[in-house]
């Protein structure tokens, strides 16, 4: 084989692993500064099924909390649509956690059950 076929194998055998690495990324990564945000939504996410599952929640309590936790996501993507999540944006979306997380609390534990 000539030295140009082989150094051409050579080339495509090396970039190989990198295309497979880039075919295997998420196309939006979590970044640092939305980690924390990431992890309580999963949190909540959490109670609502659990409080689903056990019966504390209706179906429509579990509807409108939902709709809650879509409200989150909306304004962390639209706070990571300019490629930077400011600490406004962050404070913002962790003080709308906070009203979520009241809620989850407030409808699993009043008096109605599934």
């Amino acid at each position: 084989m000539s030295k140009f076929k082989t150094s051409i194998a050579a080339l495509v055998m090396a970039a190989l692993p990198a295309l497979a690495f880039a075919q295997a990324t998420p196309a939006t990564p979590a970044t640092p500064s939305t980690q924390a945000i990431d992890k309580r939504k999963a949190e909540q996410q959490k109670r609502i099924d659990q409080g689903v599952k056990s019966g504390q929640l209706t179906g429509r309590e579990a509807a409108r909390l939902e709709k809650g936790q879509a409200k989150v996501q909306r304004m962390e993507d639209k706070a990571k649509s300019d490629g930077v999540v400011t600490a406004q944006e962050r404070k913002r979306i962790a003080h709308e956690q906070d009203k979520q997380s009241k809620l989850i609390a407030r409808e699993k534990h009043n008096a109605q059950r599934k």
